[in-house]
């Protein structure tokens, strides 16, 4: 399953948003996130008179026209402040953040909503994500997403996928932030039970998305969508091969 973002690649313009969401109905995507971040972040940009925040309406219509089609639409949050204000909406999934898994005042409302929360780990040590899963009451609604949030290859460890799915026995999958989609293909060895991939509404000249080095273009979606597909494919068929050759040395005349 691949989980599109659009973080605040909109930049609170509902122009955008809505190009944006426009897609997602009509591709064979099922999930979306839209990302509300610090409540500082958007107060910082206020004073430059750009708002990021886009209407709680928009969000509402969202769902329902997603419902239609049987669709999803998450929500990635990381400060309570922020959050509050569109706390009353039912998003189908959330997104915690990494700047957030020891936030256990995010957590709290999370808790309450009562539905799938996705874990970005960054670069959370094994007692941050511990005690960030252990504030979650209902642990099996928790996953894990295995981030590297740094463009360098040296820094890109995706077996890290395999045992932090030994350590924690929850579902992990990739969230791609590289400047190269090579590792979204690669990360399909490790089997992970989905993948996050950020997007960008369209191109013009001189502008810089918040998440733009590591975020694809909408019309680069399903073609990274197909080719992790035939990776997944060919990595099955090799993995059989290399079974049924160490099944076949275990078997004595």
């Amino acid at each position: 399953m691949i989980i599109l973002e659009a973080g605040i690649n909109h930049f609170g313009k509902l122009r955008l948003a809505k190009k944006i969401l426009n897609f997602f109905l009509n591709s064979s995507f099922s999930h979306l996130t839209f990302m509300i971040h610090t409540e500082n972040f958007y107060n910082q940009f206020k004073k430059k008179n750009i708002n990021f925040y886009l209407p709680k309406n928009f969000y509402l219509k969202a769902l329902e026209q997603a419902h239609k089609k049987n669709k999803k639409i998450g929500l990635a949050v990381c400060d309570e402040k922020s959050f509050f204000f569109y706390k009353e909406i039912n998003f189908d999934f959330y997104k915690l953040l990494s700047i957030a898994i020891t936030n256990k005042k995010v957590i709290n409302i999370l808790n309450k909503k009562k539905k799938e929360v996705y874990v970005s780990l960054g670069k959370g040590t094994k007692e941050n994500i511990k005690k960030c899963i252990n504030f979650f009451k209902l642990k099996k609604k928790v996953k894990l997403i295995y981030t590297s949030m740094s463009y360098s290859e040296n820094d890109i460890n995706l077996e890290r996928i395999s045992e932090l799915r030994n350590l924690f026995s929850l579902k992990i999958g990739y969230g791609h932030h590289h400047n190269n989609p090579l590792p979204l293909f690669l990360s399909s060895y490790f089997n992970p039970s989905f993948y996050f991939i950020y997007l960008k509404p369209e191109y013009k000249k001189g502008r810089v998305y918040p998440d733009d080095n590591h975020a694809f273009f909408l019309n680069e979606l399903e073609t990274i969508k197909k080719n992790i597909t035939i990776s997944e494919k060919i990595i099955r068929k090799k993995k059989a091969k290399i079974k049924i050759k160490l099944d076949a040395k275990k078997i004595r005349l």
